[in-house]
C-alpha cells in the first residue's frame, strides 16, 4: 500500500472504516483549489486505490459551495515576471491533467457531494466522480469561453460523453450555467435532491458502496471506462477477464454461501 500524504491546508482527510472522506476546506474562497490541494488529491486517491481497507471515497466541500475551481488569484500573485511560452502546458501535465485520470482510473468508487457552485475544475471533479449527488439548486458552470480561453481538466472530454455533443456545446462553447436539477436531467450527475436530503442521500449511497462486493464494483468501473474507447472484440475479452477475476473473489464465494443459507450476503470487499 502506498503511504498517504499529509493533508495540506484546505483539505480535510478523514478515514471512517471502509470510507475515506476528502473535504475541500476553503469556504472563504468557495473551496477553490490550490496547487498543494490538487497534488494531495492525486496522491491520496492513488494511495486509496491500493489500500485494501478503503472501499469508497467521498469528496465534498465545506460550507455552501462544492468548489469554484482553481484559485486563479494564486497565479496572479506568482510575481511580475512573465513565464516562458508553453508554461501552462508544462504545468498542467503534472497537475490537473493527472488528477482527473487518477479519479477515473482508480477502481475505488468515488462519490461527490455538492451544493452551491461547481465551477471549472470543480465541475470536472463532479463529473469525474462515479456518482455525483448535488442539490437541485446547485450551480454548475464551465466559464472558460466567457473568459476568452478554452476548457481544461478534461471538461471537453467528460461533458460530451455524459450529456451528448449538443449539450456539451451549450455548456462549454456558450458558457451556460445550469442547475443541479438540469444537470440530472442531462445525465451529468447521479442524483439531484433538496438541500435537506443531500446528506442522507449521500450517506445511504456511500454506505451501500462500502458494503458492496468491492472487487466486482471496481472491475465494473474499469470496464465502463475502457468500453468508451475499446473495440467490441477487445471489450468482450476484457469482460471475460474481469469475470474470471471477480469469480475468484471471497465476496463471490460469500454470495453463494448466503444463497444456500437463505440470508443476505456479508461482503468484505475481498
Amino acid at each position: 500500500m502506498r503511504p498517504y500524504p499529509d493533508a495540506p491546508p484546505g483539505l480535510v482527510v478523514d478515514r471512517e472504516g471502509a470510507i475515506l472522506r476528502l473535504r475541500l476546506d476553503r469556504p472563504d474562497r468557495r473551496n477553490a483549489l490550490t496547487d498543494d490541494i490538487v497534488l494531495a488529491l492525486i496522491d491520496t486517491i492513488d494511495a486509496a486505490g491500493s489500500d485494501e481497507g478503503v472501499r469508497v471515497i467521498e469528496l465534498s466541500g465545506t460550507g455552501e459551495h462544492f468548489c469554484s475551481g482553481f484559485d486563479l488569484a494564486l497565479r496572479a500573485d506568482a510575481g511580475p515576471e512573465k513565464p516562458r511560452t508553453g508554461s501552462i502546458h508544462r504545468r498542467m501535465r503534472s497537475h490537473v491533467n493527472r488528477l482527473i485520470p487518477t479519479m477515473l482510473e482508480t477502481q475505488t468508487p468515488i462519490v461527490a457531494v455538492g451544493r452551491g457552485w461547481a465551477i471549472g475544475l470543480g465541475l470536472s471533479l463532479l463529473l469525474a466522480s462515479d456518482f455525483a449527488i448535488v442539490t437541485t439548486d446547485a450551480r454548475l458552470w464551465a466559464p472558460f469561453t466567457t473568459f476568452a480561453f478554452t476548457p481544461d481538466s478534461g471538461a471537453s472530454w467528460l461533458v460530451p460523453r455524459l450529456a451528448g455533443v449538443a449539450r456539451a456545446k451549450d455548456l462549454l462553447m456558450l458558457g451556460r450555467q445550469i442547475t443541479g436539477q438540469e444537470a440530472y436531467d442531462w445525465g451529468l450527475v447521479h442524483r439531484a435532491v433538496g438541500a435537506k436530503q443531500l446528506r442522507d442521500t449521500a450517506d445511504d449511497l456511500v454506505a451501500a458502496l462500502a458494503a458492496a462486493p468491492t472487487v466486482a464494483v471496481g472491475l465494473t468501473k474499469l470496464l465502463v471506462r475502457r468500453g468508451l474507447s475499446a473495440e467490441l472484440d477487445q471489450h468482450l475479452a476484457d469482460e471475460a477477464f474481469a469475470m474470471e477475476v471477480s469469480s475468484r473473489s471471497e465476496d463471490f464465494a460469500e454470495y453463494h454461501r448466503a444463497k444456500r443459507e437463505q440470508r443476505d450476503p456479508n461482503f468484505r470487499g475481498r
